[in-house]
């Protein structure tokens, strides 16, 4: 059986709106026979080449028809496939803390895996390497809330900024695990979360 028929046993078998690498297929074939027999199913349009490596198994809605996988589903993809972890930061930590309405057009993320730049259509995702002490926050809603403020920088935080982060914090149910992480930050943004910890745990009480 040819690589390109057994590729497509395996995509009938794969949940439509799969993010694919090449790599994923090193099973059946080496790297060039690989690649090209992606390639044909892209011209085929089975499969939509996202990147240089990087394919999707299309999924449609009835009404919206094609959706495209968000570049954030790729970017974790990427960082499943490398066994890597990756923190979001710069403008797009502020879009996911809603700090910003602005969707920005090229996502940055901390890494321990390889530095990189993608290009997906029009947008951008960049891998940058960074020290593990920038990765040590284990949770997410950490992580986002100590870049979001390491973006904005301690003398650009707004009242309009702290508030964001309270209601944030006030509907996660994670102030021990905030609490437990503010090791890892500086000391300004270590004083703003404790201070919003301990005044919405006096908001509960009262």
């Amino acid at each position: 059986m040819s690589a390109l028929k057994e590729i497509e046993i395996i995509l009938k078998k794969k949940k439509p709106g799969s993010i694919l690498f090449i790599s994923d297929f090193f099973e059946i074939a080496d790297y060039d026979t690989v690649r090209k027999s992606l390639q044909r199913l892209s011209d085929k349009e089975i499969l939509i080449r996202l990147s240089k490596g990087i394919y999707y198994y299309p999924k449609f809605d009835k009404i919206l028809g094609l959706i495209y996988p968000s570049a954030e589903q790729i970017g974790e993809a990427i960082a499943n496939r490398d066994k890597a972890r990756i923190i979001p930061t710069g403008k797009y930590a502020l879009y996911r803390l809603g700090l910003t309405n602005q969707v920005p057009m090229n996502m940055v993320y901390l890494t321990d895996g390889s530095a990189r730049k993608i290009n997906i259509g029009k947008q951008t995702i960049t891998f940058k390497k960074t020290s593990p002490k920038n990765l040590s926050a284990d949770h997410y809603l950490s992580q986002l809330i100590i870049q979001g403020l390491r973006t904005l920088g301690k003398e650009n935080v707004t009242f309009e900024h702290i508030s964001r982060i309270e209601k944030i914090i006030t509907g996660s149910n994670e102030s021990i695990n905030l609490r437990n992480d503010l090791l890892h930050a500086p000391v300004w943004i270590q004083k703003i979360i404790l201070d919003l910890l301990e005044k919405t745990k006096n908001d509960k009480l009262a």
